[in-house]
């Protein structure tokens, strides 16, 4: 089994889980006990590049939050969960049950580190729908092999040979799969991948660009279906200024039009009807909403 989770206010706790490896925004850090793989995703630097707190708690499935340092970020990492419905493992260095119970958050447990990786892994994900989707988060050519790619599988499972639509519509064959270093036949959703493709070029794909079974093209404007934070008192105007996050990819957002939530972005994105997003401010607490796409243009 495959285990995805976002380990987004201490990287003493991602280093525990697994070891270091590649980092774009989001360092990951990989574990492989017999059958189980998990990948933790840590954003690499919180305070300044904020969008890899965000990319890191809409990627995985669980969250996994530490309490040795009760701060503003362990109280953003909190907001943050609950507004996107992840599942949440809370270790115990602090008791933060008081702050817990203003949060509203429901689908929580706690954790001592000893038990930390048998409680990930006794985690059943939720179904995502049908059909292989793979976010992509890098891409470069390889000598001897062509055009590669990282990135997870979001949806579904992808095989040898497999040919899926790139967000440029390109048709894409995957020629063949590694997942931690070994060579694999197909990986299931979860997976964190590296695929060497036939059909398109590495400098033709970027950070947040999508393969799939039907083409999820970049968008210029996209209408949500929202839920603020209860912490949040701020009425959302016409022409504010935001950001929204979608898994691999990021954007600088206005607000058209409030009555239907429909934002303008100032860079298109890789982004399906139906996906969740997060939608952030400057101020504090940055990630103040959770939204559904309702439509895409």
């Amino acid at each position: 089994m495959n285990y995805l989770v976002a380990v987004p206010v201490d990287k003493s706790l991602a280093e525990f889980i697994g070891k270091k490896g590649g980092e774009n925004g989001i360092t990951f850090y990989n574990r492989k006990a017999d059958e189980n793989v998990i990948v933790a995703l840590f954003p690499t630097n919180a305070q300044e590049k904020f969008y890899g707190f965000v990319e890191s708690m809409l990627l995985a499935d669980q969250i996994v939050i530490s309490t040795a340092n009760v701060d503003r970020l362990l109280g953003e990492a909190l907001i943050t969960a609950e507004l996107l419905g992840k599942h949440l493992i809370i270790t115990e260095e602090n008791d933060i049950k008081a702050l817990l119970a203003g949060t509203g958050i429901k689908d929580f447990e706690f954790s001592s580190k000893e038990q930390l990786l048998e409680k990930i892994a006794a985690y059943k994900g939720k179904d995502q729908g049908t059909g292989v989707r793979i976010d992509i988060d890098q891409a470069f050519p390889v000598k001897g092999i062509g055009s590669v790619a990282l990135g997870i599988v979001t949806r579904g499972t992808v095989k040898v040979h497999d040919k899926l639509i790139h967000s440029s519509g390109k048709e894409v064959e995957i020629k063949s799969i590694q997942s931690q270093d070994v060579d694999q036949k197909e990986a299931s959703r979860g997976t964190r991948v590296g695929i060497a493709m036939k059909g398109i070029d590495s400098d033709e794909m970027a950070k947040g660009d999508i393969l799939c079974n039907t083409r999820i093209p970049k968008v210029k404007s996209l209408t949500l279906s929202m839920k603020k934070s209860a912490f949040v008192a701020e009425e959302l105007k016409e022409g504010g200024r935001y950001m929204i996050a979608a898994n691999f990819s990021h954007s600088i957002a206005f607000l058209d039009n409030p009555k239907e939530m429909r934002f303008t972005l100032e860079k298109p994105l890789a982004i399906e009807k139906g996906q969740q997003v997060a939608v952030s401010r400057e101020q504090q607490p940055r990630v103040f909403a959770s939204g559904t796409v309702l439509g895409v243009e």
